[in-house]
């Protein structure tokens, strides 16, 4: 099978091509149906079969209707080509695989274009194509519409575990996060506001090692909604990309009279991307949040928080990062540090995945409970899911 353009216009038929090539044998026959059948699955939408319909070709004795023969001398080749339409329901990155024909699954971004926006642009000859982002231009960028391959179902913040003893206080901190595209549009490339709204979700936990029953210190839950842009389209020769997360977080930790903790907040995140995003390149990620109702719990919490997390990272995709978080309290020298420097744990040993972490913690509140409290300087190490 011809692999398909990696966009298709749903509006249009899908086409798929098989390539019937003669290369051993003096000549051949085949039997070549009038139509076959194709699995088409979608993120989080189960396969479903699809008939392909043969075109007829310039023979006139040649029809779409049923089988025919297809007789090729040794060296001969012919195109085949077979249309059907999609589902509306399948949207977004599609898996295409023909069934009970030996060749590979395609992969097709599914977008519909709304009333009256251009269809998609044909795609061009290898000759007349642009040159892969980044190679005569050092600030370049992968192309914008390649962030259209995520998932609906995706990681959201790192996700890790690390351990480590600093100051005679062994102890584990990890954190699982993820975030879920509610709707997913006709057109993908949509910026509207309920095509690109999240429901995130994130847990972090301290875990004491030294203490005999090994109890988790504090846990914090912090589900979220937001609405996310990975690409504004707002870069340039010096910025290569610009991304945009705002939206609504709860975070608490789930107890009660005086170890009881949370805030809701409105948080606005922007992301610059400066350099080529396919090699070494920095980050700088401000989250700026207001809090929204009272803050019984806790009404000091922005003297050691304040409100701003900067965010800076600087590495390569499959190489080593550098990350940390910086908080500044209103007041005084309250504030911390929280930074991991990581490695991909494949380039090590291969078959494997995720990445090799360590992390060190300085300042105030590793946990919403001890936000007003200075912890010891936290040392570890462990493994991260995604960084």
């Amino acid at each position: 099978m011809v692999q398909p353009p990696k966009q298709v216009d749903a509006s249009k038929p899908l086409e798929l091509t098989l390539l019937v090539s003669q290369d051993d044998e003096d000549e051949h026959t085949y039997q070549v149906p009038g139509t076959i059948m194709v699995s088409a699955s979608a993120d989080m939408i189960a396969p479903m079969q699809i008939p392909l319909a043969r075109e007829a070709s310039n023979n006139s004795n040649d029809s779409s209707a049923g089988q025919t023969s297809l007789t090729l001398k040794k060296g001969e080749f012919r195109k085949i080509r077979y249309r059907g339409m999609l589902p509306e329901r399948l949207r977004g990155m599609v898996r295409i695989e023909p069934i009970g024909i030996d060749a590979s699954p395609a992969l097709v971004m599914v977008i519909r274009p709304a009333p009256g926006q251009p269809p998609l642009a044909p795609v061009p000859a290898l000759a007349d194509a642009a040159p892969m982002p980044g190679a005569d231009n050092p600030a370049g960028a992968p192309a914008a519409l390649d962030l259209l391959n995520s998932t609906r179902l995706s990681f959201n913040e790192p996700i890790y575990f690390v351990a480590g003893n600093s100051g005679d206080n062994a102890s584990a901190k990890f954190q699982l996060s993820f975030k879920f595209r509610l709707f997913m549009p006709e057109d993908p490339r949509s910026r509207g506001l309920l095509d690109n709204l999240y429901f995130g979700y994130t847990q972090f936990s301290l875990w004491d090692l030294s203490a005999p029953s090994a109890p988790f210190r504090d846990t914090n839950y912090r589900p979220s909604l937001f609405y996310y842009l990975p690409d504004t389209g707002l870069g340039n020769g010096f910025v290569s990309r610009v991304a945009l997360a705002t939206g609504l977080e709860h975070e608490s930790n789930g107890r009660d009279g005086v170890e009881s903790r949370s805030v809701n907040t409105y948080f606005i995140q922007p992301t610059f991307s400066f350099g080529n995003l396919n090699d070494y390149h920095l980050t700088v990620s401000p989250k700026a949040y207001a809090s929204l109702g009272p803050t019984s719990d806790n009404p000091d919490l922005g003297d050691y928080r304040g409100h701003v997390d900067l965010k800076l990272a600087y590495g390569k995709p499959d190489g080593w990062k550098f990350a940390t978080t910086l908080r500044k309290g209103q007041r005084g020298n309250h504030g911390s540090a929280d930074t991991q420097i990581s490695y991909p744990l494949s380039r090590l040993i291969p078959g494997t995945a995720g990445f090799l972490v360590a992390s060190y913690f300085y300042g105030y509140g590793e946990s919403l409970l001890t936000y007003n409290q200075k912890e010891h300087p936290q040392f570890r190490i462990g493994y991260a899911l995604w960084r």
